[in-house]
């Protein structure tokens, strides 16, 4: 074998050697799928997640288990340790088979791994009652595994240490007290919660106990302990009647607990702060004489008010965590009132359930479920509604306000464990049903029960209800977009996992995502905000959009498959009904109306210089530029302060990369393009063939765009240009953005189709990023959005904006318009910290704005657990928000009202597809205070959804709501 032979076999076996352990290493770890089978095997093995029982020394020292054992090492604790499965499956991130007593020596930080760490105990606690002990469900009796002692002394040495830190007394107050009812640390802790999810864990074992299971979620009672321990003596499993007399303690214990009064003198005999300890001594003798259940019902929320608030002034730890124990016990008598109020409701005036409404909003703030801002905002609807009559339209708006409640109280969970209980949903489903419980076992089921007899009342009296199927109902729905749509409802989804969604289907969605597929109705669990690039695209193409409460979605997963009709009119009112189709006299024939019509004879094909956004102007959108770059443009000129510098590539220059032949020796790209269209256009529409042939040719397109050369020339002239508009390369960091002469057209804004690479850095990225905005009008979602609407679907033409990145502290979009009423007098603001917020998606900060009088309605708060920075290398990344629960200003606030005056009477071209005048989508950012300027675009909603005859009827019952007056004396007549 000679010398060459010899090193080639060398490096073949060394080559093949690196294959077999990389394959060996990839085989070793893994996949979620192989995880959630060990969590099913942890669930039946007698040592559930631990292997044996160690005593863990301070010197790190782990020992057989032998009493004494740490004596000469410092000390230590027993408990399992754990299998090495689950050590692998802690390394990747799912923090399972915590043990507490461990943090009676953990140091405690604050980095994000730490918190999502206490974020997926507490989801765990949840699962562990819930999931009849979940991979404890056998280990709970392995002797050793868990030293009750102990673990109570670690949770409440956890507690304590996040209770140093101010962020999680404020805006982490919800965790740290959710934290605080899941945690066994030395008091009892039972609570409806706590019944709700023992009840569901025996009805899974057990189906005769089904029924009983209904009665305690949906009306519970002392009377329920009675039937359990009843229904327990017919059980022969001795472990199963020993859960079932478990359950019927807990309940006597929320039920019957020691007075009030008793628990509130005993938490002040711990407190340190003699002041405090004095305040909560005379709150205790208050209690003493209540006799009533409203009164003590509005005493409890009252307290639960205030111990909010003093914890977050509280200088001591020990403190803190009597507060938390004494707002628990409230909590628990505050739910248990409900009880007798709950027979009251129906004979109850308006004014009387006004009351109560507003005594539990005192409790839903002093449990963490609303914010401080948004508790003010309510109060001022609360104020509204005091008077002995009232005109129908303050009745129904300030009580449309409250409404907003549930809504606010699912995005504060999701904030603190969105993402903790998604990582866990991985690797067990029922991880995701973590929020849901929390906010079931709270003070909002009370809440929603008087909230819609009002709203009920309210709708019915303005003659616009709400129906679900042959229900009329008050609260639970909330119109975002008018629209009619019909189509299989699929309310138990997970679009992520969906590979094609059906474009006919009505969809229920969690909340409102980024990159929506075309689908015909949605139904939103979260609202996310009004104005993300989702929202603005069903508004204007008349896509039914409305958010559901939490309350609904049990009833909508139990309609999973049906085929419905979900039409929300413009009025507001929505009904999601069986689908019975109209006769053709009740509905208006389908229009041939073609939406998207970019005006070709406009076009300059032949312009192909570079153009930075100084030489642009309104009216060189759709000739030779799209609107972001025309108007930016326009803007620039008239706000040169507030838009950053940028360069426009034409669509002369994409025609020209199109001219290419498709293949050596091929037709050019471009006329590929027509005859497949043309092709397609002769298929028999939506047939399986058509719909094969359409997805072929848009991949073959996409993939030519974006590996296409468009030559040495073009770097050239790019280079050139990028150096004169920005400055030296690499020096900085550019936004990439499609800007395509399809949107902003009448009856089609696109808005948030196309692609946008973010803060790109460097000649070569940039090249490259400007192929993949080519290609992204030919992605699937911007493609099945866009090609059904057009006629002659080969005049897509994208320009590229290169627009200089803006390091925004804070950024949003803006409406100039309130886009709920139209009403010109207000503006509308979504807005979160960072960059690039609110417009996909995000749970932003959602305000109105009455432009004389600067009044500030919040909508919403912002939610959104992360913001995105800029990299001064290129791209994002993901920092956790501030502690701030504000994110516009007040001053800021007044820069957007005089830019929404200002810009009307500057700005040209802010118009609907009829000529006319129409409010502007303005996004925006500041920069240390001073403003920014993104993109301006007109604000369009749907003609036909407002003027279709199905909805109008929705309508006719619409009252003159200013001269209908509503006695509040009066008790609400029933449905």
């Amino acid at each position: 074998m000679n010398c060459r032979m010899l090193h080639w076999l060398i490096a073949l076996i060394l080559s093949l050697h690196v294959v077999t352990s990389m394959a060996e290493a990839t085989e070793g770890l893994p996949s979620t799928g192989k995880f959630q089978t060990w969590v099913s095997e942890m669930k039946q093995s007698p040592r559930g997640p631990f292997k044996r029982i160690r005593w863990f020394c301070r010197d790190a020292s782990i020992l057989p288990p032998k009493p004494y054992a740490c004596a000469e090492h410092g000390g230590g604790i027993q408990h399992g340790e754990w299998t090495d499965r689950v050590k692998q499956m802690r390394a990747e991130g799912y923090k399972i088979a915590n043990v507490m007593a461990e943090y009676l020596s953990v140091p405690i930080t604050d980095n994000d791994d730490y918190i999502d760490t206490f974020k997926q105990i507490l989801i765990e606690r949840y699962l562990v009652i819930a999931d009849d002990g979940w991979i404890l469900r056998r280990a709970r009796y392995y002797r050793g595994a868990f030293q009750a002692e102990d673990e109570h002394a670690g949770a409440r040495q956890l507690l304590m240490d996040l209770s140093r830190q101010p962020w999680w007394l404020t805006r982490g107050f919800l965790g740290l007290r959710t934290g605080a009812r899941l945690l066994p640390h030395g008091i009892d802790t039972a609570s409806v919660l706590k019944i709700r999810q023992l009840s569901a864990s025996l009805s899974e074992k057990d189906p005769g106990f089904y029924q009983m299971r209904i009665k305690i979620h949906g009306a519970p009672g002392p009377e329920d302990a009675i039937q359990i321990r009843r229904y327990a003596q017919s059980q022969t499993d001795g472990a199963l009647q020993q859960q079932y007399i478990d359950l019927a303690d807990t309940i006597e214990r929320v039920y019957h607990p020691s007075p009030l009064s008793q628990q509130i003198e005993a938490s002040a005999s711990q407190i340190k702060s003699s002041d405090l300890a004095a305040h909560l001594r005379s709150t205790a003798g208050s209690f003493a004489d209540l006799t009533d259940a409203a009164e003590r019902y509005a005493a409890t929320g009252q307290l639960l008010l205030d111990l909010r608030d003093r914890l977050a002034v509280a200088r001591h730890q020990t403190d803190r965590l009597a507060l938390l124990d004494l707002s628990l016990a409230a909590e628990t008598q505050h739910l248990a009132e409900t009880i007798n109020l709950r027979r009251q409701v129906d004979h109850a005036s308006r004014s009387q359930r006004l009351t109560w409404l507003r005594s539990a909003v005192n409790g839903l703030y002093g449990t963490g479920l609303v914010s401080k801002r948004e508790y003010d905002g309510l109060q001022t609807s609360f104020g509204r509604l005091q008077a002995d009559h009232l005109p129908l339209r303050v009745y129904k708006d300030n009580l449309d306000y409250l409404a907003r409640v549930p809504g606010w109280a699912s995005r504060w969970y999701l904030f603190h464990f969105s993402d903790s209980m998604a990582k866990l949903a991985e690797v067990e489903a029922k991880a995701r049903l973590f929020v849901q419980d929390q906010l079931r076992g709270g003070g909002l089921l009370f809440y929603t029960l008087l909230l819609d007899s009002l709203l009920s009342d309210a709708n019915r009296l303005a003659g616009i209800p709400h129906r679900l199927f042959s229900q009329e109902i008050g609260a639970g729905f909330h119109a975002l977009n008018p629209g009619l749509a019909r189509g299989v409802l699929h309310s138990v989804f997970d679009l992520d996992a969906a590979e094609n969604p059906d474009p006919d289907g009505i969809y229920l969605l969690p909340e409102t995502v980024a990159d929506l597929p075309p689908i015909a109705g949605i139904l939103t669990a979260g609202e996310g905000n009004p104005l993300s690039h989702i929202q603005l695209l069903a508004r204007n193409l008349g896509i039914p959009n409305v958010r559901v409460d939490k309350a609904l979605i049990a009833e909508l997963e139990r309609l999973n498959g049906k085929r419905v009709q979900l039409a929300v009119s413009p009025g507001g009112s929505v009904h999601l009904s069986e689908d019975h189709r109209p006769s053709p006299a009740e509905e208006q024939p389908p229009s041939d109306e073609v939406l998207i019509e970019p005006d070709l004879e406009k076009l300059n094909l032949e312009q192909k210089k570079f153009h930075s956004l100084d030489q642009l102007r309104a009216d060189d959108s759709g000739r030779i530029v799209g609107p972001k770059a025309a108007k930016l443009g326009e803007l620039y000129h008239h706000y040169p302060d507030a838009v950053a510098q940028g360069l426009a590539i034409p669509f002369g220059v994409f025609r020209e990369l199109l001219a290419q032949p498709v293949e050596p020796g091929g037709p050019s790209v471009f006329q590929w393009m027509v005859d497949h269209y043309r092709r397609l256009g002769d298929m028999e529409t939506g047939s399986a063939q058509r719909k094969q042939q359409t997805e072929y040719f848009r991949s073959e397109l996409q993939s030519w765009i974006e590996n296409a050369d468009p030559g040495e020339a073009f770097r050239q002239r790019l280079r050139t240009a990028m150096a004169r508009v920005f400055g030296e390369d690499s020096s900085y960091g550019v936004f990439v953005r499609s800007d395509t002469n399809v949107e902003d057209l009448p009856g089609f804004t696109g808005a948030g189709l196309n692609l946008t690479v973010p803060n790109v850095v460097g000649f070569e990225n940039i090249s490259k990023a400007i192929l993949r905005v080519w290609a992204s009008p030919f992605a699937p979602r911007a493609f099945a959005w866009r090609q059904g609407r057009m006629q002659q679907p080969q005049h897509v033409y994208p320009a590229v904006l290169l627009m200089k990145s803006v390091p925004s502290e804070k950024s949003g979009v803006l409406v100039t318009e309130d886009i709920e009423t139209g009403d010109p007098g207000w503006i509308s603001i979504s807005a979160n910290e960072g960059v690039g917020g609110a417009v996909d998606g995000q749970a932003a900060e959602s305000l109105r704005v009455n432009l004389e009088t600067g009044e500030i309605r919040l909508l919403a708060s912002a939610t959104a657990p992360i913001r995105r920075i800029l990299l001064a290398g290129g791209g994002m990344a993901r920092q956790p928000v501030s502690d701030s629960e504000q994110v516009i200003d007040p001053d800021e606030i007044n820069t957007l009202i005089a830019l929404s005056r200002d810009v009307a009477e500057r700005f040209p071209g802010i118009s609907n597809e009829d000529g006319e005048a129409a409010p502007a989508d303005i996004e925006f950012g500041f920069v240390g205070g001073q403003l920014r300027l993104f993109q301006i675009r007109p604000f369009l909603q749907n003609k036909s959804a407002q003027g279709n005859l199905i909805l109008k009827q929705m309508d006719q019952g619409l009252k003159n709501l200013e001269h209908i007056e509503v006695s509040m004396a009066e008790t609400p007549a029933d449905p």
